[in-house]
């Protein structure tokens, strides 16, 4: 969507790369405002969720995250590696994002059956699924970090 923005704009890559941060900020906000709206619904079986959700510590990530990004000076913008990064954490925050809805879901639609109560779900996969996308963020924020150190910018 930047190349976009930054194609109509004469002179746009700060604005093009500006948006981009600015998407970013908001995939995160809205991952954080999903999970905060996620954990305070009572849902049914939704121990295993909450704990997992306490055990990657993601909420807090995520803030971190955000709250870095939204610090960031407008001339790191400039830099394509920088944006790159950026993007890459914008996908991991979608990913982690869906994966929650897909668990709530499968949660919602798995009380709805009869004798429910005498079912198992199964989230192992999908928990999985979630810690390797956590795990990927983790990664992707590290590297955006050594990008920001090799580079000498004010990060």
């Amino acid at each position: 969507m930047s190349l976009v923005v930054t194609g109509l704009i004469t002179g746009g890559s700060i604005i093009g790369t500006l948006i981009t941060r600015d998407i970013t900020v908001r995939a995160i906000s809205n991952t954080n405002s999903g999970i905060i709206n996620m954990l305070s619904e009572n849902l049914w079986g939704e121990n295993l969720l909450k704990s997992t959700v306490d055990k990657l510590d993601i909420l807090y990530k995520l803030e971190v995250i955000e709250s870095y990004l939204l610090e960031l000076p407008d001339e790191i913008n400039e830099n394509k590696t920088i944006q790159k990064a950026l993007d890459g954490i914008h996908d991991m925050c979608n990913k982690i994002h869906a994966e929650l809805t897909n668990i709530k879901q499968k949660i919602i639609d798995h009380y709805l059956k009869y004798f429910y109560y005498l079912r198992t779900l199964d989230l192992t996969y999908d928990m999985a699924l979630l810690e390797s996308h956590v795990y990927n963020l983790d990664h992707r924020f590290k590297l955006f970090l050594s990008i920001c150190q090799n580079k000498k910018l004010n990060c």
